[in-house]
């Protein structure tokens, strides 16, 4: 789904004007070698300041026989506040400037309207962790829908014989996973920290323990990579307890892997314990090649069900702590 309008220009208007006025918006030339019928160019607007963007804005400029140039913008369903704001200021812009009218799913020549007040910028670098780790999951899932293995040897239980599960592609693939899942789980906590880390009054011990290199020193200087990012690079996030201790950096009260330890399921093991293991099964077949005999594909979904409760708990803890709420629509 998605939300779209069109601008349909006066004659007057020239290709010349509206590429002008498309980059004074913000919008950069999409190279996406499209072959669309009248279609002049593609541009794409998305603002990275403060987590702005969550999706940002397509815009397509078309020019018919008869020389009368239409504008048309679009944003997904998953749009964010800002997205939904620079769709409407190109509309004005267009209309305020050049003329014409413009139609969107709202009704001709009318904008649309914010569901809810501006988030803060916190919450949305949060909420863009979370969801990515959301879609980089989903990803493992489509995956483990789509895999197909055939042969005898392919069980999704032991042979009894460690030499014969050693064999098994199904386990291979499972345990090949495994870093996939681990990465995912680390690029969102490394994201949250980041978010975390820009606009907490709490700074002082993340900076003193922080080991910025030379490359890390020159993206920063150049503005490739913000400061905060170079810093969580720094930092290891694939252990619950190297997570905890990074948050607590932050704040001695924000106790990110007590979400983790709490109860789950009545299970004689909790997340954090869980999880950790899951990280050692990871190193020992990244490094060693040796693999889990055990990750079938029922203790596989597991693991993934793991990593998304134990990641939806640190992310409600964080949101009550630093008072914003926590928002699970993706």
């Amino acid at each position: 789904m998605s939300y779209t309008s069109e601008t349909v220009l006066p004659s007057k208007a020239t290709l010349v004007q509206v590429q002008d006025l498309v980059a004074l918006l913000g919008y950069k030339k999409a190279n996406d070698d499209l072959k669309v019928p009248n279609r002049i160019a593609g541009y794409f607007w998305y603002d990275e300041t403060d987590y702005r963007s969550f999706v940002g804005v397509e815009l397509d400029i078309y020019r018919d026989r008869d020389g009368i140039i239409t504008v048309t913008t679009r944003s997904r369903v998953g749009r964010s506040h800002w997205d939904l704001t620079q769709q409407n200021k190109t509309l004005k812009m267009f209309r305020d400037l050049l003329g014409g009218h413009f139609t969107t799913d709202a009704g001709r020549n009318r904008y649309w309207r914010p569901d809810e007040p501006a988030p803060t910028p916190l919450s949305s670098g949060c909420f863009l962790a979370r969801w990515r780790f959301h879609n980089g999951l989903g990803r493992a899932h489509v995956y483990l829908m789509s895999r197909k293995l055939e042969g005898q040897i392919a069980k999704d239980t032991s042979s009894g014989f460690d030499f014969m599960d050693e064999l098994n592609p199904r386990l291979l693939s499972n345990n090949f996973l495994l870093p996939y899942m681990v990465a995912v789980w680390e690029e969102y906590f490394r994201a949250t920290f980041a978010a975390c880390l820009k606009y907490s009054p709490q700074r002082e011990a993340a900076l003193k323990r922080a080991r910025l290199s030379h490359g890390d020193l020159e993206k920063v200087a150049i503005g490739s990579q913000p400061i905060e990012r170079a810093i969580a690079e720094s930092f290891s996030f694939q252990r619950p307890s190297a997570i905890t201790e990074n948050f607590r950096m932050l704040d001695q009260k924000l106790d990110v892997g007590g979400s983790m330890r709490k109860p789950y399921r009545r299970r004689k093991t909790n997340l954090f314990e869980s999880i950790e293991q899951l990280v050692e099964d990871r190193n020992e077949f990244v490094h060693t090649g040796g693999m889990n005999l055990k990750f079938f594909d029922a203790q596989l979904n597991a693991a993934l069900s793991d990593m998304q409760v134990a990641v939806n708990r640190a992310y409600e803890c964080i949101a009550a702590h630093y008072h914003f709420l926590a928002s699970h629509d993706y």
